[in-house]
This record gives structure tokens, C-alpha cells and sequence, in this order.
């Protein structure tokens, strides 16, 4: 199966100098790798953020056609955070999620939240040249349209016996 190769997945190591973690979380200290474990490490990570609330409220407003109320949910985010209103003309899906990466940055599960919003391949062809070119990341695949979702297991897939099933576009064996 042709599933996205781990590169795509963008895992912060938590928010330290590069090469500058705690001795314990590297597999090998010559070359700095960390351990496959290093990721459920050493910092507090957030769980809810208020911001957040709002920001999920103001995508559901757009959903909904209401941009007066996904301003207004957007605007209390940014008066916190001592920035400019924004008008209900300016707000759609892309603003929404332009002022999460601001507001949430490494906090956020960047990947989940494009893929949640069927954006993932359309923002990283159009904001990540590395990505979008395989020539040039060394994978020879890069971004793919499918990517927007994951694959379903064979065994989830053999699982539901009773039920149809079906492989998710794009990953058809």
C-alpha cells in the first residue's frame, strides 16, 4: 500500500535548542537521534485553550454562513492578544486557519487540523515548496491529493465483515 511515509509528518521535538535535549531521550548522541519515545517527553502541553474554543466556533459560524459571528469569535482571540479586528468580509476558512497557526503555533496538530478541513494537499502545494516538489525532498513522491485522508487498515477493513468497508481514495491495493 502507498501510504504517506513518515516525512510528511510534521512532530516537533518540543520547543529546545535543536541538539539540546535531555541525554536520556537520545538513541544515539554522536548523531542526535532521539528515541522514537522522545515525543511524550519533558514539557507541559495544553489540552484546551480558550482560543482554540473560539476558533472552532468562528469555523463553524463560516460553515454555517454567519462571517458577523466568526468575526466576532475571531476578534475576541486577537483583542487578547493586543492585534487588529478583523471585518466579517475578511473571514473565511483560510483566515480561520492563517489565525490558528498565529494564535495556537506548535501547540496545534497542524496535519490533524488540515485534514480535519480537507486542506492539507491544497496548503502545503501552495505554502511548502519542499513538500510539493518531490525532486527536491528526496522522497520522489511528495504531497499527495490522498493524503487528505488516511488509509483504513487491511485488518479494520477484514474486521467489519458484516459492513462495507471501503479503502479510503487513492489506496486501493
Amino acid at each position: 500500500m502507498n501510504a504517506p511515509g513518515r516525512f510528511l509528518y510534521a512532530y516537533q521535538s518540543k520547543v529546545t535548542t535543536p541538539y539540546n535535549h535531555p541525554s536520556e531521550l537520545y538513541a544515539n548522541i554522536n548523531t542526535y537521534d532521539l528515541k522514537n519515545t522522545a515525543g511524550a517527553t519533558y514539557t507541559d502541553q495544553y489540552m484546551f485553550r480558550l482560543a482554540e474554543t473560539y476558533l472552532l466556533r468562528a469555523e463553524a459560524y463560516v460553515n454555517l454562513n454567519n462571517k458577523e459571528a466568526a468575526a466576532a469569535d475571531i476578534n475576541k482571540v486577537r483583542e487578547r492578544a493586543w492585534a487588529s479586528a478583523v471585518s466579517p468580509e475578511q473571514v473565511d476558512l483560510d483566515y480561520i486557519l492563517d489565525e490558528r497557526i498565529r494564535e495556537l503555533g506548535i501547540e496545534e496538530k497542524r496535519r490533524l487540523t488540515l485534514m480535519r478541513t480537507s486542506k492539507l494537499y491544497e496548503r502545503v502545494m501552495k505554502y511548502n515548496p519542499f513538500y510539493a516538489n518531490p525532486q527536491t525532498n528526496g522522497d520522489g513522491v511528495g504531497m499527495q491529493e490522498k493524503y487528505n485522508l488516511w488509509p483504513i487498515p487491511h485488518s479494520a477493513i477484514e474486521a467489519n465483515a458484516d459492513a462495507v468497508l471501503e479503502q479510503n481514495p487513492g489506496y486501493e491495493q
